[in-house]
């Protein structure tokens, strides 16, 4: 039994990396359940058998993107850094998943262009960009913690986060449509600059 559920894990993920590639090179209201089954190496039946409908597919895109993210962003801060550490290493990480990569970019773009279309994919794309804020807002928090007491032109860790979070998501956007020089390093120190606030 345990054979047969890795089985189908490992056949759903090819039909995801598949979707992935295909978003990566054209927009989402082109791509047919064909085309995704050609790219997969699977018939359109076959694909069906895993996925029934188009927002299946989607919704499972759309948790292994963002559990990838988060999976692999946790990972780079884990272990025994120091606050200020972290939010270095977490911006240097979304700069280059985000703004560096373009076919991630190319896919957050058309997930977003889908979940206008779609409640049910927006409601789960606005889940997984909140906790994404969440994890922004503990990175922030920790950066801050052996500070003095606020001052007045600081800013609560959910402003700076959310403003973080426009400036990745916003440049990577911007950069996968008209990519330009630049350097990635200074926009690192300005995400660093509002982690620490």
């Amino acid at each position: 039994m345990k054979a047969k559920e890795e089985k189908i894990k490992d056949k759903k993920k090819k039909i995801i990396e598949a979707l992935k590639n295909r978003l990566s090179q054209s927009v989402y209201s082109r791509i047919t359940v064909q085309d995704v089954a050609d790219e997969a190496g699977f018939s359109k039946g076959g694909l069906l058998h895993y996925y029934a409908t188009k927002e299946d597919l989607y919704k499972d895109l759309i948790e292994d993107y963002f559990t990838e993210l988060a999976r692999e962003h946790a990972a780079v801060i884990r272990g025994n850094l120091h606050s200020s550490e972290k939010a270095g290493i977490s911006a240097l990480f979304v700069i280059e998943k985000l703004v560096l990569n373009r076919k991630n970019a190319r896919v957050f773009i058309n997930l977003v262009l889908y979940a206008y279309e779609d409640p049910m994919i927006m409601e789960l794309l606005r889940k997984h960009i909140r906790t994404h804020l969440d994890l922004y807002q503990e990175i922030i928090s920790d950066a801050r913690a052996g500070r003095p007491a606020r001052r007045k032109i600081d800013y609560e860790p959910k402003f700076n986060g959310r403003i973080a979070q426009l400036i990745v998501f916003g440049a990577g956007i911007l950069e996968s449509v008209d990519p330009t020089d630049l350097d990635p390093l200074l926009l690192v120190q300005y995400i660093n600059s509002l982690f620490k606030g």
